[in-house]
């Protein structure tokens, strides 16, 4: 078998308690604090400039943008900027990209320096921007784009563009998903690199999808303090919770260490099967 799941499990959880992984996480940890101030301010912009204007009363009128008794802020807590839509937009792409970077730097930290097949960091980061960044700019238009026509009124056609988008992530998602690993490891070119993140793909395709759902399963974690103050606003005097504020802090800081953890198993999965291609090439 090319791909043993315990093993990359098991070697996730050695790599996150080292000092490596623990640098790591603390470096997702800022990022995140980073990418929720982007996200926010971006989500907060586009309800104000699509709902808030097509809104009888406007962004602060009766209803704040058809929900009574919400606005934005409930959702985006203390971490929006008040910015213009470019901005938040430029921001948030930015951020996006910078995201590849730090994942691609993680991995060079995990794998040990004889797994590094191409020892010149600077060319392969480019390349983790132009690559790793292009599939995750293409997977976030699909989403900001159904979003756009759900909050333009346009649920049918936002629910349409939703589903083909999330279609689309979720098969460049298993195609790639060993995009940044062959980048930060690998040494070809960008069509020998994207050949070759699919072919490991296809050498143990079964494993690999089990694998990412026992981590998606584990990514739900991080969520549920956002998720218990998003219910908490629905349901006021339910739930005797900390502060929104508190709750999306507490979400950040859970989600680093499991990013860390998702992003050591699966670069262990690749050296995995690449190892074993290596092998039957002999």
């Amino acid at each position: 078998m090319a791909l043993q799941i315990g093993d990359a499990l098991r070697s996730g959880i050695d790599d996150l308690l080292s000092e490596n992984g623990l640098l790591i996480t603390g470096v997702f940890l800022l990022y995140n604090l980073g990418n929720t101030v982007a996200n926010s301010s971006l989500t907060g912009v586009l309800f104000d400039e699509l709902m808030g204007a097509g809104s009888p009363g406007g962004p602060g009128g009766a209803g704040g943008a058809g929900t009574p008794g919400f606005s934005m802020a409930d959702f985006t807590g203390p971490f929006a900027l008040d910015v213009a839509a470019p901005i938040a937009l430029v921001l948030a792409l930015v951020f996006l990209v910078v995201g590849q970077l730090v994942k691609f730097w993680g991995i060079r930290l995990f794998a040990e320096p004889a797994e590094i097949m191409e020892k010149n960091t600077s060319e392969r980061a480019v390349m983790a921007v132009v690559l790793g960044g292009g599939v995750a700019v293409l997977t976030f238009a699909g989403s900001i784009g159904s979003t756009v026509l759900n909050l333009n009124g346009q649920p049918l056609l936002g629910g349409l563009a939703g589903l083909v988008g999330g279609l689309i992530s979720l098969i460049l998602g298993l195609v790639f998903v060993y995009l940044l690993q062959s980048i930060a490891l690998y040494d070809g070119g960008y069509v020998e690199t994207l050949k070759h993140c699919a072919a490991r793909f296809m050498d143990a395709p079964a494993q690999i999808i089990v694998l990412l759902f026992l981590l998606f399963l584990i990514g739900i974690i991080p969520g549920i303090p956002s998720t218990a103050s998003v219910l908490s606003m629905f349901l006021p005097g339910t739930f005797d919770l900390p502060s929104q504020s508190i709750l999306q802090v507490a979400s950040m800081v859970l989600n680093a260490p499991v990013q860390a953890f998702s992003l050591a198993v699966i670069t262990d999965a690749y050296i995995q099967v690449r190892a074993d291609q290596d092998d039957n090439d002999f």
